[in-house]
């Protein structure tokens, strides 16, 4: 033990004991998850809850849906857990400087995205495109901000789960809201609540 040699009866070393492997320990998860957000009006969100509930019906889908509460288009992570106040300030900063008009997110397609989850989600060509912009002018901000670069991106809005059932893309009835701000929201991780901390205005 502890490099010196045991000795047996006859005075023959023994063999080393193999070595003792430590348990190991899962990573922490995250509680909390810091992003920017589009978020449907109330009127809206209701909408679309029901909107979800008909083609989640429809295409088999039988899982959990998001609920009105918490429908939102990401356009941008933040961070996660408890972030420094330079971090939050730098981000506030960022979203500060974006100035663009309010506009209409169009969605025209359905499927399911391909992670465990199974994220069933609502696409949208041209009538996403004025989200595009705005999440790369909050990209560009946040990179002057020390933050981060923007990455490719494809603008999406979660309607539910089904880790069992897959839905190719699929073309659907065009449904819209109106983006008149965005928000930084703080995803409460395991609760199903998001949490706005502040919103910023689009259009004059």
């Amino acid at each position: 033990m502890n490099g010196v040699p045991e000795y047996d009866l006859f005075g023959d070393v023994l063999p080393a004991a193999p070595p003792v492997r430590q348990p190991r320990t899962a990573p922490a998860q995250p509680r909390h998850t810091w992003f920017f957000a589009l978020r449907p009006g109330a009127a809206d969100a209701a909408r679309i809850d029901a909107v979800a509930a008909r083609l989640m019906a429809l295409h088999g889908v039988t899982g959990k849906r998001t609920g009105p509460d918490r429908l939102h288009v990401t356009l941008d992570l933040v961070g996660h857990d408890d972030l420094a106040a330079d971090t939050l300030a730098a981000a506030s900063a960022a979203a500060d400087a974006v100035r663009l008009p309010a506009f209409d997110a169009r969605f025209d397609a359905a499927m399911t995205f391909d992670a465990p989850s199974g994220p069933f989600v609502l696409l949208g060509g041209g009538g996403l495109d004025a989200v595009r912009a705005l999440r790369t002018a909050l990209g560009c901000a946040l990179a002057d901000q020390g933050l981060k670069l923007p990455l490719p991106y494809e603008p999406h809005l979660t309607l539910g789960y089904d880790p069992r059932h897959r839905v190719a893309r699929t073309p659907i009835e065009p449904l819209a809201f109106r983006c008149t701000g965005f928000s930084l929201v703080r995803s409460h991780i395991g609760l199903s609540r998001h949490e706005v901390l502040r919103s910023w205005p689009l259009g004059d």
